[in-house]
């Protein structure tokens, strides 16, 4: 660990000390698709956080969940039972929920076609042109509805000349990795481009080891391909039609085991907990296991925990180019099957055994019309229509502790919606946005809690085994008719808006105020469910936004700077969490909330060969209404949640990046980058456990490169989280149901160098 800090030290206090020689005149106009029509960033009335490809190679984004660590208000987290699952979390605004069957707060498109669930977040960023992060609920101009905010991932695109590019690499534990793409006319008014990446690694050679079965969790291979073809009859109409395919077979790392009853007497949590630390020893779960050892990454599991996805999308892309208007339509088909292996409770017991797979069939269907720049006013209308099938199931071994489990659903949605957006200039210097969005979406769950352990639904059923919960209600179900027997669908429509005006006093300032809305709807919670009330379905949540903004350009002194501030009032919080003595982790609404905060970022060349970015933001998070009850961990009274935090919202966060390019001769350069993030304290989970807090933590990174002066290959060497710091991305509660927690950690130290050509 000093050895990693040191180096980390050394790495920045070279890179200050290098002259500065950045080869840039000036800081670059971006030009986003944000608003469904081309524009700079500069002039959209939101929080935007734009990558490009260079930017999206030199800070290694591999995965959506990286690019996090450069967005001010944007925080990634692996699900609570491992990293199968990705939540994104904008401005304390996401999902913890881990089940298949839930809607992402913040919307993730590939080409504007939504991913309909977390378990789809997962995928390798490879061949992009650029992605644009947007703040705030969003739907006037999307797909679906979105809380929190949306991601846009925009793919490179098939090219008139033929280019291409191929990059290899090698890295800790064993790993290689080569990613490349062919782009080039095909015929006179066709082109096509084809994309790879693929990554293989020793089964062997990992950073978490297993010692109750020998084995060092290593293995991490993925393969994702990607095809296009454009074809433009005419000037007027231009098609495109991509085919994704990806798959990934990866050993996990283990959870960090948390034991929580006092090694004296189980039936009472141990002191140290309740006091809000982590002390194995003196804590064990109702079985008496604790971890012997302080590595963090090590455990004694009885299952190697693993997973294995796979999944297929197409996309066609339609504009045509009408007298004023121009028609786009856009239809997606994507399906994803995954299987994982996981030992929940991380002991040699078998106290939960976690097997899930969960298989999803998506398909959806945009049509707008966007109007030329011959109106008086700018304007778009368009639908949406979308329908998601899902087929979770999974099985929860607690035989050493109490009864084995399987649970599963099958949840068909679907979802249409109209909405339309204008702009209408009020004068020279002022500037109306509005828009509206009417939704519909219609959600069908079928699904139940079993008593023992089987290998999908069907079989469940098939079986006659007794059910611990069930929807819909069987006739002759001596509940049907009480207060138990709600419906297995649920019907929600809504109207949500934005409304935004703009002050331009020239081309280089900009002041904004804005108001919007979104809903998320409810649905049924897919964990395992010990009773038939626990499976209440929960309802929508809607999240009204007010926001004040300033974007400002100083050509003179080479700065840009954009910053917000903020109020969110969140209405119907939904939440996965255990309450009370209940020994499953549902999805269920946790109350209202007030959000609070502050954004910014700089752009700054101090001189023509020194970049400098950076970004703040800063949260103050508080539930302020709920019915939800909790008992606290030293058994005394029950109180509410109300003035708890909502989780993985810290209270500040902080990014940053240098980069310097440097002469070496007069044929090549080097490019030496630092970046770094630095995330406050925040908690885990809803119920604000202590011992499932992160304390905060700094995350540095650094890049080296060597480019000839045509830039027509370089290579690298980059080194992760320099100073291997521990810290955790996730948590679970099941301190008083089961007697202990788990925790997910984040990576540690990683190295590798890449070799990269250009044709």
């Amino acid at each position: 660990m000093k050895s990693s800090s040191s180096l980390a030290l050394a790495v920045t206090t070279c890179l200050l000390a290098v002259p500065a020689a950045y080869s840039q005149e000036a800081i670059e106009e971006v030009i986003v698709t944000a608003t469904k029509r081309e524009q700079t960033a500069q002039t959209v009335a939101n929080q935007i956080t734009v990558f490009s490809t260079e930017d999206l190679d030199a800070l290694r984004v591999l995965r959506p969940q990286d690019l996090a660590e450069q967005t001010p208000g944007l925080l990634t987290k692996f699900g609570p039972n491992g990293l199968a699952t990705v939540g994104f979390y904008m401005r304390g605004v996401g999902i913890n929920d881990f089940t298949g069957t839930v809607d992402p707060s913040v919307g993730v498109y590939v080409d504007e076609v939504f991913k309909p669930t977390p378990d789809m977040l997962n995928f390798a960023v490879f061949d992009i042109e650029r992605v644009e992060v947007l703040k705030g609920p969003q739907g006037t101009l999307y797909g679906r509805n979105s809380t929190g905010g949306a991601v846009n991932f925009i793919t490179a695109k098939p090219t008139e000349e033929y280019e291409g590019f191929v990059r290899a690499g090698y890295s800790s534990f064993t790993t290689g990795a080569l990613t490349g793409a062919l782009s080039g006319p095909l015929s006179d008014n066709l082109l096509g481009r084809f994309s790879y990446t693929g990554q293989v690694s020793d089964d062997n050679d990992g950073y978490s080891f297993n010692r109750t079965t020998d084995k060092e969790q290593g293995k991490n291979d993925l393969l994702a391909l990607r095809g296009q073809l454009a074809w433009q009859p005419n000037e007027n109409v231009n098609f495109r039609l991509m085919i994704n395919y990806g798959s990934q077979e990866s050993d996990q790392p283990l959870l960090q085991h948390v034991g929580g009853r006092d090694v004296n007497d189980p039936a009472v949590v141990c002191a140290p907990v309740i006091a809000g630390q982590r002390a194995e020893g003196p804590c064990v779960d109702l079985l008496g296991y604790f971890d012997p050892d302080d590595d963090p990454f090590d455990g004694d599991s009885n299952v190697n925990p693993n997973l294995d996805i796979e999944g297929t999308d197409i996309t066609g892309t339609l504009n045509w180019e009408f007298d004023r208007l121009t028609l786009t339509s856009i239809t997606g088909y994507e399906m994803m099957e995954k299987r994982q292996a996981q030992d929940i409770d991380a002991s040699p017991n078998v106290a939960a055994d976690n097997f899930t797979y969960n298989d999803v069939d998506n398909f959806s269907q945009e049509v707008r019309f966007t109007s030329d720049e011959s109106w008086p006013v700018s304007w778009i209308v368009g639908g949406n229509y979308a329908e998601t099938d899902v087929e979770w199931f999974q099985t929860i071994d607690l035989s050493d502790l109490a009864i084995p489990t399987s649970n599963g659903a099958d949840q068909t949605t679907e979802s249409w919606a109209a909405f339309g957006q204008t702009t209408i200039p009020l004068s020279d210097k002022f500037e109306f946005v509005g828009g509206l969005r009417f939704t519909n979406e219609e959600r069908t769950w079928e699904g139940a809690t079993f008593v023992g352990t089987f290998a999908n639904l069907d079989e469940a059923f098939a079986s006659g085994a007794p059910t611990l919960s069930i929807l819909p209600v069987p006739d002759g179900n001596p509940d049907q008719g009480g207060p138990l027997d709600f419906d297995n669908k649920i019907d929600e429509s809504e109207v949500d808006f934005q409304a935004v005006l703009k002050y331009m006093p020239d081309d280089d300032k900009m002041v904004y105020l804005s108001a919007s809305k979104a809903f998320r709807s409810g649905g049924f919670s897919s964990a395992v469910l010990f009773s038939q009330s626990a499976l209440e379905p929960f309802d929508s949540e809607t999240l009204t936004a007010y926001e004040a903004g300033l974007k400002l350009s100083l050509p003179d002194y080479q700065v840009r700077f954009n910053g917000s501030i903020f109020f969110y009032d969140y209405e119907g919080f939904q939440a996965t969490f255990v309450r009370a003595l209940e020994a499953s982790a549902r999805l269920q609404n946790a109350g209202d909330v007030d959000i609070m905060g502050i954004e910014a970022s700089i752009d700054w060349l101090p001189t023509s060969r020194l970049a400098v970015n950076l970004g703040i933001s800063a949260l103050d998070t508080e539930i302020v209404a709920t019915e939800v009850v909790l008992p606290p961990l030293d058994g005394g009274p029950e109180s509410t949640i109300e003035g708890n935090e909502i989780p993985n919202a810290p209270g500040l966060s902080i990014n940053g990046r240098l980069s310097y390019d440097l002469p070496v001769g007069s044929r090549f350069f080097a490019t030496l980058q630092t970046d770094f993030n630095r995330v406050s304290s925040h908690f885990l989970e809803p119920n604000n456990r202590a011992v499932l807090s992160e304390s905060g933590y700094s995350l540095v990174n650094a890049r080296v490169s060597l480019v000839p002066v045509d830039g027509q290959w370089d290579v690298s060497l980059w080194a992760r989280n320099l100073t291997d710091e521990v810290y955790s991305s996730a948590g679970q509660d099941i301190i008083l149901a089961l007697g202990w927690a788990e925790i997910v950690l984040g990576p540690p130290l990683t190295w590798g160098v890449e070799f990269g050509y250009r044709f």
